[in-house]
């Protein structure tokens, strides 16, 4: 059943508390993967077709596949879905998440009490996202066999030269970030890792609509990619789009690879930091993926910025290097060489970073940036054996390195130009009018003054809002930022102002006036 059929379905039984979505008979009796789950459970066994709960046998397992969100004018419905696995029979089902905890019965089968509650256990407890956070499912073998696939396949490409690989690193310089990331990723599922790179390695797009740098930075990411399946399709790297609260889910042939994060929103950004914060204190590892706070290496791509404390920004030109062929494959044959040896590069990056610990200048180094220079260190050793390629290595990524400081410098201090701005009505009252009574009016309008809930309020006009800043120096790439900003100063209201104008409704970004520098707004010139 296809997303439009489901949400047809639903819509026809929005009073119903459990829908039967389809019915279908496979050839195969229960999902392997799910086999797994049960099999890594404590409560549950699979037993020859049949599977025991305590004292109990039954011919069924169950598991929550996904959910959705039917919304119509006034209500916005949630369903949680789930399948019921019998041998050769198969029935999804539809729940709705506010009778869930009251386990009503499912229409078509027959079953006991205890069985529909067993379902329901079974849903909570074989959940894919519960079963991708919390169990340890080993991934070591796979990944290793599959890296050790890639890395021979990559050899066919010819030699390794240092030469051709100090100038790539002169004239890209997304190829040393990829590599950084690569290497980390790599890493992240081994048992002997017992520090962990507790933090987001963001790499910054110029903008949204920046699309051929984005396919230029993931054809970097595609072509050092040797860590996932050999059998998966070669397009582009496997890429998490999160759009809510949740934590992001990785499935288990996920689980230690090379995967990027793309946060849409506010929400999933936050939550990234907050999952970052929360393991902030955790020291060491042991070799149980739950100890990780994620299932797979952070990497995180992004119009945004992040906090320096847990992310390591690469700020994207918006005229990066293009690969070239040759380029590619000396990329990837610089992957192959240092992931070809990822058991021992765990223990050398743990060793280091102790080390680096207690190194008297450690203190001037957040942990984003101790773990990218000991990366950086086992590359320059893994990878270059000539000690005047050894000493260009070192030119080049310091000086990337001080571009990085340099951009997110800049970055910052143009967010807070942007602020400043904003909080001083008197740079720009030549764009605050009255009130538009009209959508003309409205639409020839920069900034407006309001009152809501008796507070006297600056509200600004979202599609001229990006104008404006541009008087301050801040470029459209930066609006989000700027915004960002006075909501974590506590600067603007909490919740975007709802304003009607000729009947028609709209949001708008407001300032309180006893924010502004002087606490007031400054009186509209005559003839506005």
């Amino acid at each position: 059943m296809n997303k439009e059929e489901l949400i047809r379905t639903l819509a026809a039984h929005a009073a119903d508390a459990v829908v039967l979505l389809e019915k279908i008979w496979p050839d195969d009796a229960f999902p392997a993967k799910l086999c797994d789950r049960v099999d890594a459970s404590d409560y549950f066994i699979t037993n020859r077709g049949a599977v025991i709960a305590n004292d109990m046998r039954v011919p069924f397992l169950a598991e929550q596949v996904g959910a959705v969100g039917i919304s119509s004018d006034d209500v916005h419905v949630r369903w949680k879905i789930i399948t019921v696995y019998w041998p050769y029979l198969r029935l999804s089902y539809a729940v709705r998440t506010t009778a869930w905890d009251k386990k009503p019965r499912f229409p078509g089968l027959d079953l006991s009490d205890r069985e529909v509650d067993l379902v329901y256990e079974m849903c909570d407890t074989l959940s894919r996202n519960r079963a991708y956070i919390e169990k340890d499912f080993s991934t070591e073998k796979t990944l290793f066999a599959d890296i050790l696939s890639n890395t021979h396949a990559a050899k066919s490409l010819g030699t390794f030269d240092e030469s051709r690989f100090i100038e790539l690193l002169q004239n890209d310089p997304l190829a040393l970030p990829v590599l950084e990331a690569v290497l980390l990723a790599g890493v992240w599922s081994e048992s002997t890792l017992e520090s962990v790179p507790n933090f987001l390695m963001v790499f910054t797009l110029p903008n949204a609509q920046a699309l051929s740098v984005r396919e230029n930075l993931e054809e970097h990411f595609h072509t050092v990619d040797l860590l996932r399946s050999p059998s998966a399709p070669f397009e582009r790297p496997l890429t998490l789009r999160l759009e809510n609260s949740q934590p992001p889910v990785y499935s288990p042939a996920a689980s230690g690879r090379l995967v990027l994060l793309e946060p849409i929103g506010d929400a999933p950004r936050k939550l990234l930091i907050d999952t970052i914060e929360q393991h902030s204190r955790i020291q060491l590892l042991t070799s149980n993926a739950e100890a990780r706070p994620f299932a797979a290496f952070p990497i995180v791509i992004s119009t945004r910025t992040f906090p320096a404390a847990y992310a390591y920004t690469v700020t994207i030109p918006k005229q990066a290097h293009s690969l070239r062929e040759s380029d590619a494959d000396c990329l990837r044959l610089a992957a192959a060489k240092l992931l070809c040896c990822i058991s021992g590069a765990a223990g050398t990056l743990t060793e280091a970073i102790d080390d680096l610990a207690g190194n008297p200048h450690a203190y001037r180094l957040n942990l984003p940036e101790r773990w990218i220079t000991i990366a950086r260190q086992f590359i320059r050793h893994a990878l270059l054996t000539n000690e005047n390629s050894r000493a260009a290595f070192d030119r080049i990524s310091g000086e990337a390195e001080r571009v990085a400081k340099e951009a997110q410098l800049s970055r910052a201090e143009t967010i807070d130009k942007g602020v400043t701005f904003l909080l001083e009505p008197e740079c720009y009252k030549d764009a605050i009018r009255p009130r538009p009574q009209s959508l003309d009016e409205l639409a020839e309008t920069t900034a407006f003054e309001y009152t809501y809930q008796n507070e006297p309020l600056l509200v600004y006009h979202p599609d001229r809002f990006a104008g404006l800043l541009q008087r301050a120096g801040v470029g459209p790439e930066l609006v989000e930022d700027v915004v960002q900003a006075l909501k974590d100063r506590s600067l603007c209201t909490s919740e975007k102002v709802k304003i009607n104008t000729e009947g028609a409704g709209r949001r708008y970004l407001a300032i309180p006036t006893k924010k502004f520098t002087n606490s007031r707004i400054p009186a509209v010139p005559a003839g506005n």
